[in-house]
């Protein structure tokens, strides 16, 4: 007899879908915000266990859909194992439709799971919110029973759906096969996926933006759970096709997994872009100056270094900067996601662009 699986008020099983809640935080006019859980157990629910989070940014759907539309009872009929899933790791951020919860003050919730020790980079605060709280005990449980971790996101105001993948981190030379290990899982996660890849951040800039932090950054390095992110199309609205492909691709994986009979499905409804080579996201090109911004590309658009990606204007319409509005990219690549506004800052970026990479993605803690 497989042993049930508790998460929250929720235990698995065989057999049928368990919903239930975790606490989370308790409110100061009383009660608690709490994450629903979903347990989904097939009939032989010894293993494997596949997490799935989603909507830990309040404004981006996409994650709670794919849930809603993935778990129903036809699938379970024919699962082995067991998938848990936490549709929102947001709650009041879904109500308000904001990326933080109010009782965050504007912090990024998902740069809160527990981190490997990173020098002085991931000292412990001393005062952690009541959100990181709850997701460092949420945490233990996905530690001690998770096989597989997606956590699903949106990305920008419009963009194409794709995948991250996360740099691995090891700190002695004898811990390095363990790691190249946990990345040749995580490609093949990618592959059965079969959305569009792209690499995280290279190394300083991962572990700077507190990225080893994230539900899928922490999975894959603190508890060494092969892990992705899947980003499914832009913000504040639900992506009909970007769901129904996350929902196939997820099937796909766990058909890979040895939990879904049949062969793979056809990723259909969204752009994949395959060039063939390693590509890495980057925050580019920046505004250099105040200005009114409009775009002339869209996402999944192919540009060479020096073209020109938008027209920068002042609020009368007016051409501003040395090019007469011109802003190039210095990048050869293609188009992710267009960030929200036409109103940008000094600085600020106005796009995602996946650029061509040479960086090895299993690399020694810094320092």
């Amino acid at each position: 007899m497989p042993t049930s699986i508790q998460i929250g008020t929720a235990a698995s099983r065989p057999g049928d879908i368990i919903y239930g809640t975790f606490e989370a935080v308790s409110l100061p006019t009383g009660g608690a915000d709490s994450f629903p859980v979903i347990i989904a157990q097939g009939r032989k629910a010894n293993s494997p266990v596949l997490w799935l989070t989603g909507n830990i940014h309040g404004g981006e759907y996409d994650g709670l859909a794919t849930i809603h539309q993935l778990i129903t009872p036809e699938l379970v009929a024919q699962l082995s194992g067991t998938i848990i899933a936490i549709p929102t790791l947001n709650p009041a951020g879904l109500r308000t439709g904001e990326r933080s919860p109010y009782y965050l003050y504007g912090k990024d919730p998902n740069r809160l799971f527990p981190g490997m020790p990173v020098l002085k980079l991931d000292a412990e605060p001393q005062y952690p919110s009541a959100l990181e709280v709850a997701y460092a005990r949420l945490f233990e449980r996905i530690d001690a029973t998770a096989d597989y971790l997606i956590d699903l996101h949106n990305y920008g105001i419009v963009s194409i759906p794709f995948a991250f993948r996360d740099p691995i981190f090891y700190r002695e030379s004898r811990d390095e096969s363990v790691a190249r290990k946990l990345q040749k899982t995580v490609d093949e996660m990618l592959a059965a996926l079969g959305f569009t890849i792209i690499n995280e951040f290279v190394s300083d800039e991962y572990l700077r933006l507190n990225l080893h932090r994230s539900v899928s950054g922490a999975a894959l390095n603190t508890a060494r759970i092969p892990a992705i992110t899947v980003e499914l199309g832009g913000q504040k609205v639900m992506n009909t096709h970007s769901v129904s492909a996350a929902v196939s691709g997820i099937r796909n994986i766990l058909r890979w997994a040895g939990m879904l009979p049949g062969p793979a499905e056809s990723i259909t409804g969204i752009p994949v872009i395959d060039p063939g080579y390693p590509v890495r996201r980057m925050q580019h090109p920046r505004v250099p100056e105040a200005c009114i911004v409009h775009p002339l590309v869209q996402p999944g658009d192919w540009v060479k270094a020096g073209d020109p990606v938008a027209r920068m204007v002042d609020i009368y319409g007016r051409p501003v900067g040395s090019k007469h509005g011109a802003l190039c990219s210095d990048f050869g690549g293609f188009v992710l996601g267009l960030y929200p506004g036409m109103a940008f800052y000094p600085n600020e970026a106005i796009m995602g662009l996946a650029v061509p990479d040479n960086n090895d993605m299993v690399l020694p803690v810094p320092g």
